[in-house]
């Protein structure tokens, strides 16, 4: 049989690595130091040189523009790619390792032994909500250090996927559970790290990457929810005379969504954080296409051989 190329899977994971090489080195990239602004400068213009405020358009010294106070929109990006990247895969993949081992875990149990997350009133909140209310008192103009604020995001967005992902986890093992191969393994003595070791996890593994993929894309728009309110990921800095709310990380979706009334007025202000958003997002989306693929082209082979 011939292989298919898996092209959204390739693409997606190119994608992906490129914007953790800028997380990476952003600040290695960036034109300007991240304080560095120019609020006045001379603009050539038909009547000659003029004296000009920011917000300045793309241009060779300012190759995405800047924002009304005159720092260099790249540099702020560069600078807070490693916010939205790592912090968005970081609470992922410590969801999925921590509902994922309590999924296989209490897969494993008798019924009676299983547990299953209790229905209250919390269960129907959205977790937008319930971050919302716990950090509108401490995320604007904060009194603790910004990787403080960070950790405690991520814990509360950590603490509030588990569920999700367990309960998945916990289906997908219930039903390989039911295997013959892995009923033949418990019939001839295998134990249980054994069954999980050999049978479980294998069989798991393509639909665990799927769901961290997926968790990705939650905790991303997740955290661009937030911004809509001014809760920026990493602090909101509050400015008075006019009310302006800044990030303080420079994270993508804060940038955003400080700067969503500059688009009447100055579109790169805005389009060039929401161009990096969303591509970050568009890799995501590839990869998990790309991975649902090779997960049923595997299946077909399988299924395939098995006749």
């Amino acid at each position: 049989m011939r292989t298919r190329h898996n092209i959204k899977l390739v693409v997606g994971l190119v994608m992906l690595l490129l914007f953790v090489v800028l997380a990476i080195f952003g600040p290695s990239f960036a034109p300007y130091e991240e304080d560095y602004s120019k609020k006045i400068k001379y603009v050539q213009t038909d009547e000659g040189e003029q004296l000009r405020a920011a917000p300045f358009p793309p241009s060779k010294e300012h190759v995405f523009g800047t924002d009304k106070w005159g720092y260099d929109i790249l540099t702020l990006m560069l600078y807070g790619a490693k916010y939205t990247v790592f912090a968005s895969i970081a609470v992922a993949i410590i969801r999925v390792i921590i509902g994922g081992f309590f999924g296989m875990y209490h897969g494993l149990q008798k019924k009676e032994h299983q547990w299953t997350p209790r229905v209250t009133v919390l269960s129907g909140i959205p977790p937008f909500v319930i971050i919302y209310f716990v950090m509108i008192g401490i995320n604007i103009q904060p009194s603790v250090g910004t990787m403080s604020l960070v950790l405690f995001q991520c814990m509360l967005m950590i603490i509030l996927g588990i569920p999700g992902v367990y309960q998945v986890v916990l289906a997908k093992t219930i039903e390989i559970r039911e295997s013959p191969f892995v009923l033949a393994s418990q019939t001839v003595g295998g134990n249980k790290i054994h069954i999980v070791k050999e049978h479980i996890f294998p069989t798991l593994k393509g639909n665990l990457l799927l769901i961290l993929v997926n968790e990705v894309i939650l905790v991303l728009n997740l955290i661009g929810q937030l911004a809509i309110f001014n809760l920026f990921f990493g602090g909101t800095e509050l400015q008075v005379s006019p009310t302006i709310y800044l990030s303080i990380t420079n994270e993508w979706a804060g940038l955003i969504g400080q700067s969503r009334l500059a688009y009447y007025s100055a579109k790169w202000i805005i389009g060039f954080p929401l161009l990096g958003y969303l591509l970050f997002l568009f890799s995501l989306y590839l990869l998990a296409n790309g991975l649902k693929e090779n997960q049923r082209e595997k299946y077909q082979r399988n299924v395939y051989l098995q006749r």
